[in-house]
């Protein structure tokens, strides 16, 4: 069993968290080690992970379904999934609270079985937390990328950036030179071209999990005192090396 809650910050209006949690996209790019993420129907997604908990690593094919969804303030996640690394189904639910800045509190279990489950609970966990810290930052990323205002077109030239008298007055009016109507402004940032903001690669997140899990071994070691100190960094040493060979090994 896998349980995990807290919260996370954002430096964005609610609307904006709201959109970005729904969106198929950017879920995609925020989950690490996603492969696809496609939406089946309006609450229902179908994907695929590739994850490594320690010496297990495999994709896993399943579905992801979303209740209870009360815009927007929350919605409550089931996951079910399945792969060469065992089964994984899991129940959280997520909560926005405030308005710019906006915190999402987390809370949920996970239930897994087979080799992913023989790995150990310490090792379990550690990942977890660290998947999950690395979405979260992830989406922070992309929610900031999107607030950003839109680049002046280089092409509009020095004309364009000092109007004369009449284009101006047209422009305030909402109207184009020249035009006879007013052009409807645009009713979000979701209608202009968002800048991308690039997932994190399989190895960064392979590298992150590892810093992370020896960061974990080292409060260990610290809450535990001089008696356990020498067992757990051997053990944090050797599963560094062993990631670390694996990671770059598959690189080359």
């Amino acid at each position: 069993m896998v349980k995990l809650a807290g919260t996370h910050s954002f430096d964005a209006p609610k609307s904006e968290v709201w959109e970005a949690l729904l969106d198929p996209d950017v879920l995609s790019r925020i989950l690490p080690g996603c492969e696809r993420l496609d939406k089946t129907a309006d609450n229902e997604f179908s994907g695929e992970i590739s994850i490594r908990v320690g010496p297990v690593q495999g994709s896993f094919n399943g579905k992801v379904t979303l209740n209870d969804i009360d815009p927007p303030n929350g919605y409550r996640m089931e996951i079910a999934g399945q792969g060469r690394p065992g089964y994984v189904k899991g129940v959280g639910t997520l909560r926005l609270e405030g308005d710019a800045p906006t915190t999402l509190h987390y809370d949920g279990d996970a239930q897994l079985s087979g080799r992913i489950a023989s790995v150990g609970q310490r090792l379990v966990d550690s990942t977890a937390r660290s998947l999950t810290r690395q979405g979260l930052q992830s989406l922070e990323n992309i929610i900031a990328a999107r607030l950003q205002p839109a680049p002046a077109e280089s092409e509009a030239g020095d004309a364009a950036a000092t109007p004369s008298n009449g284009t101006q007055a047209a422009t305030e009016t909402g109207a184009a030179p020249g035009a006879r109507g007013s052009a409807p402004p645009e009713s979000s940032s979701g209608s202009q071209a968002q800048p991308e903001v690039a997932a994190p690669s399989t190895m960064e997140v392979g590298i992150n999990v590892a810093r992370d899990v020896a960061a974990d071994l080292a409060k260990e070691v610290q809450n535990n005192g001089n008696t356990r100190k020498v067992l757990y960094i051997l053990a944090g040493f050797a599963a560094l090396v062993w990631m670390w060979r694996q990671l770059f090994g598959r690189a080359k």
